[in-house]
């Protein structure tokens, strides 16, 4: 009888102290180290541009060295230059197992009204991981040898050459709509789904010229197939100098194009971190440094938190100017 009495007054206990062993264990599963799942890397263009030539060499360095205890799974997401890919990563929210290769569409892409937020608020800004500059290319059959050729030809056929972009009201877009400007001219923009496609219909002479990323035209310029005309850069860039800047040539304009990973709002500060380090590595490895950097013309860059918001925060105000130049938005 007292035994029984007794075990109403054990069962809380007993209960209290099987909670006390479960807890460590329930603990160490809900702070699983990161990553402990497949990561999907979003490439909001199509496959051969330059944002996916990004994240496959970012993805390649990183499976290459094994870096990651977990599959690393690039998947192209394309459409609306840019915003179907940027648009599902905005609603992955908190979700540190989705990140994408970034444009300067994580800035105008609210601006345009795109996009539902921008770099400051929809996402968190992992690393910017070079400067991309912008130059403008033609077949080695084209007539135009030279900037200034390609030039009079446009003042003497107002809107008749056709030069070929990435999708519409974006970076190729705006250095079209700067170069009109710099050189009092009219040319017929065509825009494409990804900078591969613009190569492809460059080369396969279905346009007069493009706007290019060094990345998407150097193996054409490397096998003489293609020639750079001039880069829209401050200065001539180091690994390509007999190719001018339109500022030399008397077309004043300076445009270029960031390059980076982003992932989600609200991302685990353990992800941020686990990125943030293998972003270094992988920028660090003589892979990057010359199959990368060095062979695309790029400047390297490895600016992460406020250093990279701040950038392009200023990134603001160009866009602005210049979408509403193109009358995509109003002032």
């Amino acid at each position: 009888m007292d035994t029984l009495r007794l075990v109403p007054r054990l069962l809380p206990v007993a209960a209290a102290s099987l909670a006390l062993l479960l807890t460590p264990a329930a603990g160490a599963l809900a702070q699983a180290k990161y990553p402990s799942r497949m990561i999907e890397v979003v490439v909001p263009y199509a496959p051969c541009g330059g944002t996916d030539n990004l994240m496959r060499m970012i993805t390649g360095i990183i499976d290459e060295n094994k870096w990651s205890p977990v599959p690393i799974n690039v998947n192209n997401r394309a459409g609306g230059g840019g915003a179907v890919g940027f648009t599902y990563l905005i609603n992955k929210k908190g979700d540190a197992y989705v990140v994408a290769g970034a444009t300067p569409m994580i800035v105008s892409g609210r601006i345009e009204g795109r996009l539902s937020g921008n770099h400051r608020d929809a996402m968190t800004i992992l690393m910017i991981v070079a400067i991309d500059e912008l130059m403008l290319s033609v077949r080695n059959e084209s007539p135009f040898k030279t900037i200034d050729d390609f030039v009079n030809a446009a003042r003497a056929k107002p809107g008749q050459l056709t030069v070929g972009g990435t999708a519409t009201n974006t970076e190729d877009h705006i250095f079209t709509f700067l170069f009109e400007q710099a050189a009092k001219i009219k040319v017929k923009y065509v825009p494409f789904n990804s900078g591969g496609e613009v190569t492809a219909a460059l080369m396969g002479g279905h346009i007069d010229a493009a706007v290019e990323n060094p990345n998407e035209i150097v193996a054409q310029i490397e096998a003489g197939k293609a020639r750079n005309l001039a880069v829209a850069a401050r200065k001539r860039l180091a690994d390509a100098p007999d190719v001018p800047t339109f500022a030399e040539k008397g077309y004043e304009f300076y445009w270029e194009q960031m390059r980076g990973v982003v992932g989600p709002a609200n991302m685990a500060p353990e992800a941020v971190a686990w990125w943030q380090d293998t972003l270094r590595k992988v920028t660090a490895t003589k892979k990057w440094q010359e199959q990368y950097i060095k062979r695309n013309l790029l400047t390297p860059t490895a600016w992460t938190g406020e250093e990279a918001n701040k950038y392009l925060d200023g990134l603001t105000k160009k866009y602005e100017d210049a979408l509403i130049g193109l009358g995509a938005v109003k002032k």
